[in-house]
């Protein structure tokens, strides 16, 4: 029988009367895609116009609307709020575009669960940044509306976000130029794939040595500067994972050329979260291709320990590892081009 159903069918609300109050906590998150109008009203944290402080009002309007929820949603209970907080993040993802990410994290001591308290929140607030920033532009996408986290009740919720990172710091001997910059779908590769990856990830950065943008087309991509002297991908990886390590990780290298919508799925889709990486299997040998890989957070101990044993290589890395191999669908897919009579090959 459906719980908000009585035996005759009739809708009502849960009876919770029998059971024990505990401490609960939910965290929901959802994305704001602004458009580059938008872009000039940034100052600092906020983007402030003519109605106010967009972010701020945002934060007071998202707090009120979990004190609400019950008045919205026909079968909350009325329950205590002991504690709201919002985490906004805005992120500069091109030239053209900026994202806010926004999480409401809501607690109390009850009987039931503020999954709810937390989504509704987190959907007022969103709905606030659109309603102070339409006069400039209607181009506003809200997306990914989900729950994140959950504790205390039946069932805990945490779910590991998912970062990405293109590695792009290499010196690019062979080429002759920064691969990253090379273009094959018609713009810089490393655009392309920071791109690609924005579709799945919350945040996505480029690895890069000190400097090395400066004066790009990718310039004003998120970058991750190499920490200490750069000993090839590890250095990128490394920083990646060092700088935010309770994150998982797709970690593609700029020189794949073939990368695409239908490779970053099937690693997503057979990624295990038990093992310290999920690649794709390379040549006959079925070596890990370590540079197109979803990483979970245990690869920083097992990167950090090679590092300092003086092993550079994460092919190898991972091979001491428990990792997850999959299968290309065409090994075409996988093939790194270095050189240009590589690439003239591709074009």
């Amino acid at each position: 029988m459906f719980t908000h159903l009585d035996e005759n069918q009739q809708p009502r609300m849960v009876d919770i009367s029998q059971k024990v109050a505990g401490d609960r906590r939910a965290v929901a998150q959802c994305k704001i895609q602004l458009p580059r109008e938008i872009k000039d009203y940034l100052t600092g944290q906020d983007i402030v116009l003519k109605k106010g402080p967009v972010i701020q009002t945002a934060i007071i309007a998202g707090t009120m609307a979990v004190k609400k929820t019950a008045d919205l949603i026909p079968f909350c209970h009325t329950l205590p709020i002991h504690g709201c907080k919002f985490d906004v993040n805005i992120v500069n993802q091109d030239k053209n575009s900026l994202e806010i990410i926004l999480q409401c994290a809501v607690n109390t001591n009850y009987k039931t669960g503020v999954e709810m308290e937390a989504l509704c929140g987190a959907s007022v607030a969103a709905l606030t940044i659109y309603d102070m920033c339409k006069s400039i532009s209607s181009e506003i996408v809200i997306k990914d509306t989900q729950l994140i986290e959950k504790t205390g009740g039946k069932a805990d919720v945490k779910k590991i976000p998912l970062y990405g990172l293109v590695l792009t710091g290499g010196k690019s001997k062979r080429m002759g130029k920064d691969k990253a910059l090379i273009k094959y779908q018609g713009q810089c590769h490393g655009q392309y794939i920071y791109d690609l990856l924005s579709k799945y990830c919350e945040q996505v950065f480029l690895s890069a040595r000190p400097g090395q943008w400066q004066g790009t087309p990718l310039e004003n991509l998120p970058t991750l500067v190499d920490v200490g002297e750069s000993v090839g991908p590890i250095s990128g990886i490394l920083t990646a994972l060092r700088s935010h390590p309770k994150v998982n990780w797709l970690i593609i290298a700029c020189d794949l050329a073939y990368i695409n919508h239908g490779m970053i799925e099937k690693l997503i889709i057979h990624a295990r979260q038990d093992v310290v990486a999920t690649c794709y299997a390379n040549g006959d040998q079925g070596f890990p291709e370590a540079l197109c890989g979803f990483y979970t957070p245990s690869a920083l101990k097992l990167f950090t320990k090679a590092k300092n044993i003086g092993l550079h290589c994460p092919v190898k890395i991972l091979q001491m590892a428990d990792c997850q191999l999959i299968k290309p669908d065409n090994l075409l897919d996988i093939t790194n081009v270095n050189t240009p009579e590589e690439y003239g090959q591709v074009n």
